[in-house]
């Protein structure tokens, strides 16, 4: 199967991808009774995720003669987000990114980055499960991954690790190198996610945290950052399987 520009052209990342919500990170904080209060710092641009439809052409003949292959069907999501701006001597440490899928029958079949090490290098390769034309969407994700040296002070990026927490959710983890904060950057994903072939919808729930470090009385200290907003809900239509 060759890959159509239409379909590729649903993960062209010229195009800035749709703002979906925009959430505000919240640190503690001590307040003036003595207890613990609350401070807002940065926060995060949730995009609205991208689907494109896997046909079983997609998959090479032996992965379509699994048991009950025929019942199922599998769609291809992006998913993006972009760190906010922090407050003068503030820096991320750390950045999460969980989704949280409503069918209980869906699965999340692969991610893509699956790991970026220290070193920029990438096991993004697909495996044999997937066909040449689920490799070529997968490359497109992972190039947010290779960014010029310019873009972080040190020229060195950040470890991103994909998590998969079962019924709890997936995602990926971003983790910034020793002086060589997270910066506010379009961070691009992606994952394959299967699903009964009557499901007509793909729907969900996001929510990104970080940890963020921040000057308290003159020292420089680490803290978890976390939206006060609920999980952000999102809905993608499928339509009928073919």
């Amino acid at each position: 199967m060759v890959t159509t520009p239409a379909v590729l052209a649903l993960f062209d990342e010229k195009d800035p991808p749709d703002v979906l919500a925009r959430s505000y990170f919240f640190v503690p904080a001590p307040n003036r009774g003595g207890g613990t209060g609350r401070t807002r710092v940065g926060g995060v641009f949730l995009h609205q995720p991208t689907v494109a439809i896997l046909l079983p052409s997609d998959f090479p003949p032996l992965s379509r003669r699994r048991p009950g292959f025929a019942d199922l069907r599998h769609v291809l999501v992006r998913f993006s987000f972009m760190l906010d701006r922090l407050p003068s001597r503030h820096a991320y440490r750390s950045a999460t990114l969980v989704i949280a899928l409503d069918h209980p029958a869906a699965i999340v079949r692969a991610q893509r980055p699956t790991r970026v090490t220290a070193d920029a290098e990438s096991t993004d390769s697909v495996t044999t499960e997937f066909s040449a034309a689920l490799d070529g969407l997968a490359r497109i994700g992972a190039e947010r991954t290779k960014v010029k040296t310019a873009t972080y002070r040190t020229g060195r990026l950040p470890v991103i690790t994909a998590e998969n927490r079962g019924q709890n959710g997936f995602g990926w983890h971003y983790e910034a190198q020793e002086g060589a904060p997270l910066l506010p950057r379009i961070e691009f994903t992606l994952a394959v996610i299967e699903l009964p072939r009557e499901a007509t919808e793909l729907s969900g729930r996001l929510v990104c945290e970080a940890v963020v470090d921040a000057p308290r009385l003159g020292i420089l200290t680490t803290a978890r950052a976390a939206p006060a907003e609920p999980p952000v809900p999102f809905r993608l239509p499928l339509g009928l399987a073919a």
